[in-house]
């Protein structure tokens, strides 16, 4: 069940008209910019996302010009994730998932450190459980996480309830942010 959402999800993602793709990540970008949660952070971790994926290039930006201490993750061994520092100089490189990841991964922000996590996804219920990319990371990562998360979605990818099995790791966002269509 979880690969078909997968597989329709990615597909609307792709054919989504690139004007209300446009507007609509500039809504999101401002609603998580605007957003409490962000406004208390000082580290903010968030991926460095890759079409159709929504953009959150703009939410790092803002972020950095903000003076917040921006964090993306590496997907390592083990499926283990882990967050490093991003600074406009940090060389990226493309991993095996096609994820734009940083190439130095000594110094890992710990958990603890990172205020807020923005937490990727294709489909998520209005309970805050979603289906991912399949991976596996966040979920890992989230069973150890003790701050605050906030996903961005398109109204399309939020289901009143979900279409999918709830398993015993799966771990809500807390707070999702959605737009007018």
């Amino acid at each position: 069940m979880k690969e078909q959402i997968r597989k329709e999800m990615l597909g609307r993602l792709r054919d989504l008209p690139s004007q209300d793709r446009i507007r609509m990540e500039q809504e999101l970008t401002t609603a998580v910019c605007n957003s409490d949660e962000w406004h208390a952070a000082k580290t903010v971790g968030v991926t460095w996302s890759n079409f159709p994926e929504i953009d959150t290039h703009k939410i790092i930006q803002t972020g950095l010009e903000e003076g917040k201490r921006m964090v993306v993750p590496y997907s390592g061994k083990d499926r283990v994730m882990t967050f490093h520092e991003y600074l406009p100089d940090t060389a990226m490189s493309r991993s095996k998932f096609g994820i734009m990841e940083p190439v130095d991964k000594r110094n890992p922000v710990p958990p603890e450190a990172i205020d807020l996590l923005l937490v990727p996804g294709l489909a998520f219920s209005e309970t805050g459980y979603r289906v991912g990319f399949g991976g596996g990371y966040y979920d890992r990562y989230l069973a150890a996480y003790n701050g605050h998360t906030l996903s961005v979605l398109f109204p399309f990818q939020l289901f009143k309830d979900p279409h999918w099995e709830i398993e015993a790791f799966d771990v809500p966002v807390q707070k999702l942010l959605t737009t007018a269509f």
